[in-house]
């Protein structure tokens, strides 16, 4: 089955609905207030291993926020496992007061929602500002015998089932990405999950893996010392790190697969603290360091604030839930 749709995995889904409940409650004490907002250290929970690709983003963005927030700490905290999951559920359990946010990446909202065994459901959050957009890229040694994405399906059409890759989690978009790849090019791959971006690094350079499918700072420092490569970007965001490099469009394969990053709240937060939040992100990003931080990472900085997510986030959620159906990964 070939597949014609591009995948955008969004990392804040809500509905109109949702955000208009949000504003109704502007003044509440539930959504704390806005006044000498922030007066103490903000805790920032990344839904992944410490050293992966989102953890990474998150770290460049907090060192141009914190001077838009009154020099008040944004302390990152770690909290992996589930596919991001469980430090979604942290938050998501927090209250509303613009204390306690996470960074996060696609899966735990505009996935893991649809297999019915999170906590939350994808509206249960604010959303508070979109931070960057990167493709999904397969990686694989330097030494490996494959020069272009083309090779490993010509390899795979006579080897169904060899090529093994990790991922971060079952169901993340690098795990449908790679489906989406196998069904468009009538192959076979095995994934091998993993809780975090830079444990599939790790299990890739010590040969326990074929490839690994992720976004592209993961594998930065790796393909500068030369010990991995970048066989095919998944998406269709183009890479500034990896401009050569072809999309699977780009090399007869109809399907892609982009990530958006972004910064989350627990449900009810006032929108003039969402607001503050929001507005440190976009000083972030407009600082000419930051954005070449991101940049040269593999990501692409793409601010956008919570209303903006809001226009297509219920559809972006729907379209993901009918694409996993699709490659039958639902029961």
């Amino acid at each position: 089955m070939t597949m014609s749709r591009s995948l955008t995995c969004t990392a804040i889904l809500a509905s109109t609905a949702f955000l208009a409940s949000c504003s109704v409650g502007a003044g509440s004490a539930e959504g704390g207030s806005a006044e000498n907002y922030p007066n103490a250290s903000i805790e920032a929970i990344v839904t992944y291993a410490a050293g992966g690709a989102t953890d990474q983003l998150a770290r460049t963005v907090v060192s141009g926020m914190e001077r838009e927030l009154n020099d008040e700490s944004i302390v990152i905290l770690n909290d992996a496992g589930g596919a991001g999951t469980n430090g979604m559920t942290s938050v998501v359990n927090s209250e509303p007061n613009g204390y306690k946010v996470a960074f996060i990446a696609g899966g735990p909202l505009t996935v893991q929602p649809h297999y019915g065994k999170t906590a939350y459901s994808y509206d249960d959050v604010t959303p508070i500002a979109r931070i960057a957009t990167s493709p999904i890229v397969l990686a694989v040694r330097a030494d490996a015998p494959w020069d272009t994405i083309g090779d490993l399906v010509e390899d795979l059409k006579g080897n169904p089932g060899s090529f093994t890759y990790a991922s971060s989690g079952t169901g993340n978009p690098a795990n449908i990405a790679m489906e989406k790849f196998d069904s468009a090019a009538g192959v076979d791959t095995k994934q091998v999950p993993f809780k975090s971006s830079s444990e599939t690094v790790t299990a890739l350079l010590g040969n326990n893996v074929d490839g690994a499918a992720g976004q592209p700072q993961a594998f930065t420092a790796s393909v500068a010392s030369g010990d991995l490569k970048i066989l095919s970007n998944l998406g269709s965001v183009k890479d500034p790190s990896y401009a050569s490099v072809p999309t699977l469009v780009e090399s007869g394969f109809d399907a892609s697969t982009d990530l958006t990053s972004g910064l989350v709240g627990p449900k009810g937060m006032s929108p003039d603290v969402v607001k503050a939040l929001s507005d440190a992100v976009k000083k972030s990003l407009e600082d000419p360091n930051v954005a070449k931080r991101i940049a040269s990472s593999g990501a692409v900085p793409d601010f956008g604030t919570g209303e903006e997510y809001a226009a297509n986030i219920k559809s972006d959620f729907d379209e993901n839930g009918k694409i996993l159906g699709e490659l039958g990964l639902l029961k």
